[in-house]
This record gives structure tokens, C-alpha cells and sequence, in this order.
């Protein structure tokens, strides 16, 4: 846009120093003498004013189009940046989840290993009520045992009697 600027003021100047040149009197002061261009001169200045008014409005219609593109550049890096906060949002939140899930797995991790404790302190309690069971068992037939041979040296000796 600098550029087409910058040619534009480049043709501008041409013009008003062509015009300067063809023109003996200066604005703002009297002339001392007429200014008679020939056919061919006038014709000549008519076609370069032509020329040069058709390249000021081509190089306005492609101001016209850049600064549309640029429009239309800055409403689509606004676009992008919209969409790229609202992306950021989102993966800050997506964080924030994750953060939360990792806590609540440490914690039941954590649960975990205290049930698993709390079983391990139970089974070895099972274990020694088992022993404990296995020892009433056996003081159980130990009683049985001698209760029955009690029983039959009591039969026998009130047998013998």
C-alpha cells in the first residue's frame, strides 16, 4: 500500500512539473504573455492527462482493494485469535479436569492401599483365630478322647464290680 502511495505521488508530481513546464505563467501571478499550444501539443497534453487520470484511478481502485484485504486480513486475525483464546480455554479447563481426575485416583490410591492393609491386619487376624479354632479343636478330641476312655475305664471297672 506504501508502495502504490508512494508511485502515486510519484505520477502526481510528473504531472504538476509537465504542467509547470507547458505553462509559462506561474499561479497567482499575471501573465505577460499568452500560452499557445498547437493541436499536436495540446493533443499530446490532452493524451498525457488521460494517461495520467486513468493511472490515479487504477492506483485508487488498488488502494480501494487493499485496504478491503486488509479489512478483511485484520477481521481474520481477529477471528484467529478469538478461536485461539477460546482453544486456550478450553485447554486450560481440559487442565483443570485433569488435575482434578489425578487427585481423586492419588486419593483412591491412597483408599487402596489402606483397604489393602486393613486386609492384609485381617487375614493375619484370620490366621490366628484359625490356629486358635485348630487348637480348641484339638483340646475339643484331646476332651472327647479322654472323656470316652474315661468313660469306658468307668464302664469297665463298674463291670468288674
Amino acid at each position: 500500500m506504501l508502495n502504490s502511495n508512494n508511485l502515486l505521488k510519484s505520477i502526481l508530481g510528473l504531472f504538476l512539473l509537465f504542467l509547470s513546464l507547458c505553462a509559462s505563467s506561474v499561479y497567482g501571478s499575471t501573465p505577460t504573455e499568452a500560452v499557445t499550444l498547437t493541436p499536436q501539443e495540446y493533443a499530446t497534453l490532452k493524451t498525457n492527462f488521460d494517461t495520467l487520470e486513468n493511472t490515479i484511478n487504477k492506483q485508487l481502485t488498488t488502494i480501494n482493494e487493499l485496504e478491503m484485504q486488509l479489512r478483511v486480513a485484520k477481521l481474520s486475525t481477529n477471528e484467529q485469535k478469538n478461536e485461539l483464546i477460546e482453544a486456550l480455554n478450553l485447554i486450560n479447563e481440559q487442565r483443570t479436569q485433569l488435575t482434578e481426575a489425578r487427585n481423586l485416583l492419588q486419593k483412591q490410591e491412597q483408599m487402596l492401599n489402606e483397604q489393602k492393609l486393613s486386609l492384609a491386619k485381617a487375614e493375619i487376624y484370620l490366621n490366628e483365630q484359625k490356629k486358635e479354632i485348630d487348637k480348641a479343636k484339638m483340646e475339643q478330641r484331646k476332651s472327647k478322647l479322654l472323656n470316652i476312655l474315661l468313660g469306658g475305664t468307668v464302664i469297665y471297672l463298674a463291670s468288674k464290680n
